[in-house]
């Protein structure tokens, strides 16, 4: 029998909820975006009992083996303390079916912005009001993207400059290397804030459904470099392109 996505959160949500130190479940990613295809993974979340974050992720090891043996398990180190995230496949299903699981203490204190179009919670089951949205902080919001555009605007022309001295030099691989963190990095943030605000700090996830088609289709030619000539063409449309954008966002926020 075909495993599938929904089978795999029924059980986990049908073993787990009885649990007490288990106090919310939810789903972010494309479940809670409705984007799902046939190449997404699994995006799960769950608020525990402080001190049973090691127990609760044997518990979905033990789920997740009763549906099928498992091929793989990996845990990361989360970036944040108070969080524990381990990646788990089923033998037997799509190599993209990967369950992607974080367990959070729940004495973190978080919560989703309203309005945030990546910031979305599917919740399979919440006993004590864990999801909670609020909204943004305007005021705040603001400031903080004004003080990074220009920061950006001061910084972006400066380290330009390692791009091109290696060009000069012909030297592609270390072109290259500089080029995307110190060109394409900041004008896809600048980008993002244009565009999607709330998302300045996701890079290229979801890049290509933030951006307008015309937009998006500029910045993945900025991308396609396989010489250093390539990369001194592409220097100068990006530096065109990062201050036509930094018009248009400088005029927004006097505006506002």
């Amino acid at each position: 029998m075909l495993i599938n996505r929904e089978q795999i959160i029924k059980k986990l949500a049908d073993e787990l909820k009885v649990d007490p130190f288990i106090f919310a479940f939810w789903l972010e990613g494309a479940d809670a975006l409705n984007t799902v295809d046939d190449y997404s993974d699994i995006d799960i979340w769950l608020d525990v009992q402080d001190g049973h974050e090691s127990v609760v992720m044997e518990q979905i090891h033990a789920v997740l083996s009763q549906i099928a043996p498992l091929d793989f398990e990996h845990e990361v180190e989360h970036p944040h303390p108070k969080i524990r995230q381990n990646f788990f496949h089923l033998q037997g299903t799509s190599e993209f079916l990967i369950i992607d699981v974080c367990i959070q203490s729940h004495s973190r204190e978080f919560w989703f912005t309203k309005g945030s179009k990546d910031e979305e919670a599917k919740i399979i089951f919440d006993k004590k009001g864990v999801v909670a949205f609020r909204d943004l902080d305007e005021t705040k919001f603001r400031d903080g993207q004004k003080n990074r555009v220009e920061e950006l605007k001061k910084t972006f022309p400066f380290f330009s400059a390692w791009v091109k001295k290696e060009v000069k030099r012909n030297n592609f691989l270390e072109a290259v290397s500089y080029y995307r963190p110190l060109v394409l990095d900041p004008l896809v943030e600048l980008l993002r804030i244009r565009y999607e605000p709330t998302k300045r700090e996701f890079g290229l996830k979801h890049i290509k459904r933030d951006l307008p088609h015309d937009v998006f289709l500029q910045l993945e030619d900025l991308y396609k470099v396989n010489s250093v000539s390539e990369i001194n063409m592409n220097l100068d449309k990006a530096n065109t392109l990062f201050f036509e954008v930094l018009k248009e966002v400088e005029k927004e926020n006097k505006s506002r």
